[in-house]
């Protein structure tokens, strides 16, 4: 009882701030979501490069 209340308020909880996403930015809020996914990208080749430089032993 107590997990299904919760994924409730979770599940209204996010939806809410969906709402708030959309109904803020209206028109730009594809713009803020491709440069954040853009950003993410460019993180996750520093991350790789890195781990790629790195020594097969795992010590950096």
């Amino acid at each position: 009882m107590n997990d299904s209340l919760g994924l409730l308020g979770v599940g209204l909880l996010v939806s809410a701030l969906a709402w708030l996403f959309w109904s803020q930015l209206g028109a730009d809020a594809l713009n803020v979501g491709l440069t954040l996914a853009l950003i993410g990208a460019a993180a996750e080749n520093r991350r790789l490069r890195k781990a790629l430089k790195a020594p097969p032993g795992g010590n950096p």
